[in-house]
Parts: C-alpha cells; sequence; structure tokens
C-alpha cells in the first residue's frame, strides 16, 4: 500500500525556517523530460519525449501543455526572448530531425523543418536571427542566419554531437563522440562555424555537455562522471574530480565560481571554487536527469525521467551544507522535511545553538500523537531524525520540535 505524506511545520515561533535543497513540482506529464529554459525566475519551458512541451509563467508552481504538433522526441529548448523560442528533435526510426519555432511565447509551435536526416540534440541562439543546431549523423552542426527558415550544414569532424554552446556569434564549441566510449569530439570555432577546429581532452569517453561563461573558461562533461575545465578557450583542457562515476549530462555556471552538473541516478553536483571540488546534493530521487538550468544563484530548476521536475530557491545548498562542520549553531532552527511529499519515510532536521532537553514529536490532524522521534538532552548542534510512515494512513502531518523554552 502506497503512503503520500505531507508534512507541515505545527510551530515554528521565534525560528529561521530554511527550505532544504531541491523540491518536486508536477509536470502534469509521464514523459522524459530533456531540456529546460527559463528567460526569467518565472517564465521558463521544458521539452521532451512524445513531443511534450510544458510552460510555467509562476516559477513551477504549475506546468501547462503546449501544443508541438509532433509526437517525435524534443531534445533541447531555447528562447531568446519571451515569446522567441525553438525546440529541437526528431526520431531514430525512421531517422529524422526536426526543428519547431514559436513566436508567441509557446502558444504554437509551427514545424521550420522536419526534413534533416538526422535527429538533433542542442539548439543555441545569440540573436533571434542566429543559431546553431548540433546533432546525431557524423558531422551534423547546423547554422541559421534567418531565425530558422533556413539551416545550412556546416563542415565539421564525424561524430556525433550532442551539445552545442557559443558565447557569440563568432565563437563556440560542440562536443560529442559516441556512446560506446571510444571516441570524444570537442570542436572549436572563431568564425560562426565557417571553420570547426578539433581540441583534444585526455579521454574517450562521450561528451554530453559544454558550457561557457567566456571565451577563455568553460567546461564539457560526460559519461563515466568526466569533467573538464579550460581557461584558455580550450587550447588545454585539465581534468576536474567529480567524484563520481555516474553520466553527467548538463552544465549550468553563473559565473566563474558557481556551477552545477545534474547526471544519472538523480546526480546533481555543486561547486563554488570553479570546479577544483564538487559536492553532491540530496535531490531525493534517483531519476536519471537530463538538464538543469539556473536563473541566479537561488532559483532553478532539474529535469529528467518519467516527467521529473525539481526545484531549487537556495541553490540545492542543504542545511547541513551550510551550518560549517564543528561551528556550534547560532540560534534555533527547524527545517522544512525533506522529501515532502514523502514514501514511506523522510527527514527532519533542527540545530540547537545550546545544549537541551529536546522532544520531537509528530501529529495527525485530530492532535493525536502518532510518533516521538527524540525526547532526550542533546548537546549544541546539528541534527537529523528520520520518521518511517508506512504504519500511518496517507494524510497531512505535523511535527513539533520543544528544546528547553524554544517551541
Amino acid at each position: 500500500m502506497k503512503y503520500i505524506i505531507l508534512f507541515c511545520f505545527f510551530f515554528l515561533s521565534f525560528s529561521q525556517v530554511t527550505f532544504s535543497q531541491w523540491t518536486p513540482q508536477s509536470s502534469g506529464v509521464g514523459s522524459r523530460l530533456y531540456s529546460v529554459f527559463f528567460i526569467d525566475e518565472l517564465t521558463g519551458w521544458v521539452v521532451g519525449d512524445d513531443g511534450v512541451i510544458i510552460n510555467t509563467t509562476d516559477g513551477g508552481n504549475s506546468w501547462s501543455e503546449q501544443v508541438s504538433g509532433t509526437t517525435n522526441y524534443l531534445n533541447s529548448v531555447f528562447f531568446t526572448s519571451g515569446s522567441d523560442g525553438w525546440a529541437v528533435g526528431g526520431n531514430f526510426s525512421p531517422n529524422l530531425g526536426m526543428v519547431h519555432h514559436t513566436t508567441d511565447g509557446g502558444a504554437t509551435w509551427p514545424v521550420q523543418t522536419d526534413t534533416l536526416h538526422n535527429q538533433l540534440n542542442s539548439v543555441f541562439f545569440v540573436s533571434p536571427t542566429t543559431g546553431w543546431a548540433a546533432g546525431e549523423g557524423g558531422n551534423q552542426i547546423l547554422k541559421t542566419t534567418d531565425g530558422g527558415l533556413n539551416w545550412v550544414l556546416q563542415t565539421a569532424e564525424a561524430s556525433d554531437y550532442r551539445g552545442i554552446f557559443f558565447v557569440n556569434e563568432n565563437t563556440g564549441w560542440a562536443v560529442g563522440g559516441n556512446p560506446s566510449n571510444t571516441l570524444s569530439k570537442i570542436l572549436k570555432t572563431t568564425d560562426g562555424g565557417g571553420n570547426w577546429i578539433a581540441q583534444t581532452a585526455a579521454t574517450t569517453n562521450y561528451l554530453r555537455a559544454v558550457f561557457f561563461i567566456s571565451e577563455t573558461t568553460g567546461w564539457v562533461a560526460g559519461n563515466e562522471g568526466i569533467i573538464f575545465k579550460t581557461t584558455d578557450g580550450g587550447t588545454n583542457w585539465e581534468p576536474q574530480n567529480s567524484d563520481t562515476t555516474e553520466g553527467l549530462y548538463s552544465i549550468h555556471f553563473l559565473d566563474n565560481n558557481s556551477g552545477w552538473m545534474a547526471g544519472l541516478s538523480g546526480l546533481i553536483i555543486y561547486t563554488d571554487n570553479g570546479g577544483a571540488d564538487w559536492a553532491a546534493q540530496n535531490s531525493g530521487t534517483n531519476s536519471d536527469f537530463s538538464s538543469i538550468f539556473f536563473t541566479d544563484a537561488n532559483n532553478g530548476w532539474v529535469v529528467g525521467g518519467q516527467g521529473t521536475i525539481l526545484y531549487t530557491n537556495n541553490g540545492g545548498v542543504t542545511f547541513i551544507e551550510e551550518e560549517k562542520t564543528g561551528e556550534v549553531p547560532t540560534d534555533f532552527r527547524v527545517l522544512q522535511n525533506y522529501p515532502n511529499p514523502f514514501n514511506p519515510s523522510t527527514s527532519i532536521q533542527f540545530s540547537l545553538p545550546q545544549t537541551s532537553f529536546v522532544t520531537l514529536e509528530v501529529f495527525n490532524l485530530l492532535g493525536e500523537s502518532v510518533a516521538v522521534l527524540v525526547s532526550e538532552e542533546l548537546n549544541a548542534g546539528t541534527y537529523s531524525y528520520n520518521w518511517d510512515a508506512t504504519s500511518q494512513t496517507s494524510g497531512i502531518y505535523f511535527y513539533k520540535l520543544q528544546a528547553g523554552n524554544f517551541v
């Protein structure tokens, strides 16, 4: 029997509340989602399998489906304004690549082309007229200078390409290889794609994502958790330690220091020092992630399998990460349990600035106590307790923390 338990705060007087990490949003679809793009913290789009396109205008509190006019998969979405956007994808059987374009924020998505020979995996625009798309099929990198009405094949080395990124109308990179991990590929152009020059990173792993914050500084990532960084425009690529062997599928940086990557098995990793160190964040799911996007240091979204969308309003940082190890908390804090809703267990975190006799108790809607998780004296510090609600019925529950005179 399934149990969906929703927690609410019971008493929070005089406490500082921090919502923890990544929380689910309801996409309203069950298809795998491949790409997410926001133009500000309220307005964004997600695309995926079965021609799915969904849109939000309230930061993801609600998502509504838009009509793509296709049942093929859509792998990438990009907007240059609140009205002008592109979604690209295709199919394997028969081999097909296609581009859809909207000029009304997604109210309509007419086809610009559906005659390409192989699927497209990534799209990127530097202006409403100039953009590129990259995909399968040996050397498929395409450019448009008329907003997608016409796409011209560019000459590039044979490879499947998974990601493309430009910092201006001249300078960009494309990455790929093959899924069997016998070939990795990084190409760079400085003339808008007229010429693509190969760059070398010390790996044969398939590269799936690329992100640059300037003409000199960027990252690539891919299978087996590999990450490489350059500070000279790709002349040299230095490996970074991701501390994982899970595939990395998406990258997003805000500046030289702050960045996130997402990948398989619910993996989200974060750096605040340009990738010298990467730390895992708790996504609360094992879904495979395909795309991650941040509008600022706090607001971010990640999307993936089975219609999964997660949102953070604090950069994905947990309370435990915010409290420095060995540092005594300065005040009482009670956090929102995570995950919420959950099935069948959840974690409750709190901090104590002083030694106190602590009671942490769970109540049902009738005010009846259903569990006492803590009833003992605890030293100053940060604590996390798990509640397994397998024996409880589905519904809304409350928890109450009492520590000395603090309630």
